[in-house]
């Protein structure tokens, strides 16, 4: 009978840096932001282009020449972004358990599913009070009523959600990592630092939108507290990797799309 033996380790094998493990969570999640957010309004543009409208497209917001929409129509453009968000962190949830939880790629497609998820829930909870869903429930004429409870449920979902995706980030930390070093990697870092540099990614920024991004993201707090408590959860050293090509690829991609419309793209008829 054949006997099998381990495969000889290798002693010289370059190790990942521990500063690329511990910047990348913060280097995928400007990536994730750029690749989620810049989708979203594009989808808010061609919505309007496909009802006959013009509009010009920014990174991060849309002017519509759409005054003489219907109040549907107009509905069916501000809604059409933040569901689009949600089918997109949807499915790149369901390629990360499926297929990439355990390969060093999976981590771009957790916070793409983050952001898709959170560019959804967020626009729920301000149901009540600005952003997507309040201009689509303005338009649409619905009740108070109806939008507090809209912004009930997205102020019950978006931190529960925020929670268990913070239990998930931890588990790319490596094994060595500390219970604060692992915290602050793979959340602290990506919601402080990497809100700061995606408004450089996308300076010039309205000072509206600009305080907006600061503000909204203040739910990572809660994908904080759960890295905190997921910890001890079982982590992956082999998952713990260092920069890769297709990280500075990708990256490269995201950047080059939001400068390009950096200064207004016009879709006209």
């Amino acid at each position: 009978m054949m006997s099998t033996m381990p495969a000889p380790s290798l002693p010289n094998a370059p190790k990942p840096s521990v500063w690329g493990i511990t910047c990348r969570p913060t280097f995928l999640f400007v990536t994730a932001f750029a690749l989620s957010v810049s989708p979203h309004e594009a989808v808010h543009a061609i919505t309007g282009y496909l009802l006959g409208f013009n509009s010009t497209l920014f990174p991060m917001w849309v002017n519509p020449d759409a005054a003489s929409a219907t109040p549907g129509q107009l509905a069916t453009i501000a809604a059409a972004g933040p569901i689009f968000s949600l089918a997109v962190g949807v499915i790149c949830w369901l390629l990360y358990r499926q297929r990439f939880q355990r390969r060093s790629s999976g981590l771009l497609f957790l916070m793409l599913a983050v952001v898709g998820i959170y560019s959804f829930l967020g626009p729920l909870a301000g149901s009540a009070f600005g952003g997507d869903f309040n201009l689509a429930f303005t338009f649409l004429g619905i009740s108070k009523a109806v939008r507090y409870a809209g912004s009930a449920t997205g102020l019950i979902l978006l931190p529960s959600f925020m929670f268990f995706m913070g239990k998930e980030l931890v588990r790319w930390a490596p094994r060595e990592f500390s219970r604060i070093k692992a915290v602050a990697c793979t959340t602290i870092a990506p919601w402080l630092i990497g809100s700061m540099l995606t408004l450089l990614v996308y300076w010039p920024l309205p000072g509206f939108l600009a305080g907006s991004t600061i503000t909204g993201s203040v739910f990572w707090l809660f994908a904080v507290i759960g890295a905190w408590f997921g910890f001890s959860d079982s982590r992956h050293a082999e998952r713990a990797t260092s920069f890769t090509r297709s990280d500075l690829l990708i990256a490269l991609v995201a950047l080059i799309m939001v400068r390009l419309l950096a200064f207004g793209v016009r879709l006209a008829h």
